[in-house]
């Protein structure tokens, strides 16, 4: 039985790439492509969820620990992506209440 790893988010690894580098590029990296790295993150996630699961009911597989498996990667990935809206929420909110 081979076991999948987890792969890493795309946009961590730009970070730390960054991070590693010269100050001037850290405005290569913005917010926008992070948030959507992590939306097609889940996107993809809950495509691989819904296959599963339409496998699993029509008999086509029999492979229930990894279906369940997927939809917690697909749940983690949710999860990213509300927070990160948050995030932009809040931070728009705080630009907002700023005096002039």
């Amino acid at each position: 039985m081979f076991i999948e790893p987890i792969q890493p988010i795309k946009g961590i690894n730009q970070i730390n790439e960054i991070n590693k580098t010269s100050g001037e590029s850290k405005n290569k990296l913005s917010f926008k492509s992070i948030f959507d790295n992590a939306l097609e993150n889940y996107l993809e996630s809950d495509a691989k969820v819904d296959k599963d699961i339409y496998e699993l009911s029509t008999g086509q597989s029999d492979d229930m620990h990894n279906l369940m498996i997927n939809a917690q990667k697909a749940e983690i990935s949710l999860n990213l992506v509300i927070q990160l809206k948050n995030k932009a929420l809040d931070a728009y909110n705080e630009i907002m209440r700023m005096g002039v």
